[in-house]
């Protein structure tokens, strides 16, 4: 039976046909349908409105081919990404989705009826330490180097009978001789922290020194000393607003994340964790 049929003309003709459609698809794989990617009038909006304010300009007709060339560049690869499940297990795109959640559930803060006075005004009063001034000085330096500390000392007890600072002393190194009236942590972030601790000593009214710091060694005058205080409110408004937006954002995140955090339950199979820190996450 089975001889029989393969010498039928008909089984030859169809195992025929089956290798040339074989051959075919083998050669020209059939295509997956093609996506279709639509820009329209918001889209491009939004496009050229992010053009715009990157170029401070409106776009010509070859900036807009441009952009939708550019913006189509980024669809495709975007989608054929996707396709091939590129996104999966990739921590840039974990991290980057995450921040977009979280941005989504900061929203709600922006939603609340805006602050008073009133609530910023307690707000200030709960975290003074967000709004404390520190002690701030005004003060003029002349910079020595190191190895000049007999230069320094003449030159100290020269300034002390009222001569002017030499001219070659002079913002020296690029530092400059005049500081106006500077907080404490701005002076040690230029100077270091032992220089800040030393100039908070020394007393208005006269040279002293030499005061070493990174740079060298620097003579001194005091004109004016504003110690640590609280400011007031109507001078500091606008970074008490700041703080507390900033806050009541971190604060609807916090309560998202709470809420979501319900709805998910975590086993740890890997070795290594602490007993506790899998029974507070068993627990939530």
């Amino acid at each position: 039976m089975l001889a029989r049929l393969v010498r039928e003309p008909l089984v030859h003709f169809i195992a025929l046909g089956a290798l040339i459609f074989a051959a075919w698809y083998w050669i020209n794989p059939p295509r997956p349908p093609v996506d279709e990617i639509v820009i329209d009038q918001p889209q491009l909006d939004h496009l050229k409105a992010l053009w715009k304010a990157e170029w401070k300009r409106d776009p010509s007709p070859d900036d807009v081919k441009a952009i939708i060339d550019r913006h189509l560049r980024k669809e495709i690869f975007y989608l054929e990404a996707m396709r091939m499940n590129l996104d999966q297990n990739d921590e840039i795109i974990k991290r980057r989705l995450a921040q977009k959640m979280e941005a989504v559930a900061g929203d709600v803060s922006r939603l609340m009826k805006p602050v008073t006075d009133d609530e910023l005004r307690i707000y200030m009063k709960r975290r003074p330490d967000l709004f404390a001034q520190p002690q701030s000085i005004g003060f003029r330096q002349v910079l020595f180097l190191t190895s000049e500390r007999s230069a320094a000392l003449a030159t100290l007890a020269a300034l002390r009978e009222g001569n002017p600072v030499p001219e070659a002393q002079e913002d020296r190194m690029g530092v400059p001789n005049d500081w106006g009236v500077t907080a404490g942590p701005d002076i040690a972030n230029a100077f270091g922290d032992d220089f800040a601790a030393e100039l908070a000593k020394v007393p208005v009214g006269k040279w002293e020194g030499p005061i070493a710091s990174g740079y060298g060694l620097h003579l001194v005058y005091v004109d004016k000393r504003e110690d640590a205080h609280q400011p007031s409110f109507e001078s500091v408004r606008p970074y008490v607003q700041r703080e507390y937006d900033y806050q009541a954002q971190r604060d609807a995140e916090q309560a998202a994340y709470d809420a979501l955090r319900k709805r998910y339950t975590v086993r740890i199979t890997a070795e290594g964790v602490p007993a506790d820190v899998q029974l507070a996450l068993a627990s939530q």
